[in-house]
């Protein structure tokens, strides 16, 4: 998978869900390319790169490319632990992450500096005072980070979570991040989204 550029990843992760609710035993390039507006070209590449054989005499086998997919993307998220670090309003939103369920991703632990909010907010996992991250994340073998701090705070806390053994951070505030070749970030946010839209038209 490191061999595989990152828009190609992201776009095979939505495959795989795709995939999940297709019927048809096979599935051709055209019709991928109807369904999420991908050129068939570049779908055909992104496949390419899997290395692997479910070919059919027109198109893919759907159930085998499916199978493919789970397995690949299933060995590199099973049972992973993540917590979300900064309880204001994008925190907040997050702490019932429904889209999670079903899904080898559990927030196990949440974190803000203001002791207030960890102890008002309520949640179906415990929430912590920041002071307390390098503890409870390194007990609980956490392995990813949700950042959704305020500006001033996203950089020193993400020193900390990295300090903490973070392997992967989703980005939710408006900072560049700066990390360690072993730590990815995923930056999230409406203005982030809009900027690539317009620079893709």
């Amino acid at each position: 998978m490191n061999d595989i550029p990152e828009p190609a990843k992201r776009r095979l992760v939505l495959l795989e869900r795709l995939l999940s609710g297709y019927d048809e035993k096979t599935i051709t390039s055209q019709k991928i390319e109807q369904l999420t507006g991908w050129s068939s070209a570049v779908v055909r590449r992104d496949i390419a790169a899997l290395k692997i054989h479910c070919g059919a005499t027109n198109g893919y086998r759907t159930e085998e490319l499916r199978n493919h997919l789970e397995k690949l993307f299933g060995e590199k998220k099973e049972s992973l632990k993540c917590c979300i670090v900064g309880l204001g309003r994008m925190g907040q939103a997050l702490l019932d992450a429904s889209e999670l369920y079903d899904t080898p991703f559990k927030i196990v632990a949440g974190f803000d500096s203001s002791v207030n909010k960890t102890e008002v907010l309520s949640s179906s996992f415990p929430l912590h005072p920041t002071t307390l991250m390098k503890k409870i994340i390194r007990e609980e073998s956490i392995s990813y980070g949700i950042l959704t701090v305020d500006a001033e705070e996203a950089q020193p806390l993400t020193e900390a979570l990295v300090d903490c053994g973070i392997k992967g951070i989703v980005n939710y505030t408006p900072c560049v991040l700066s990390v360690p070749p072993s730590v990815s970030v995923e930056n999230v946010g409406l203005l982030t989204a809009l900027e690539t839209l317009a620079i893709s038209l």
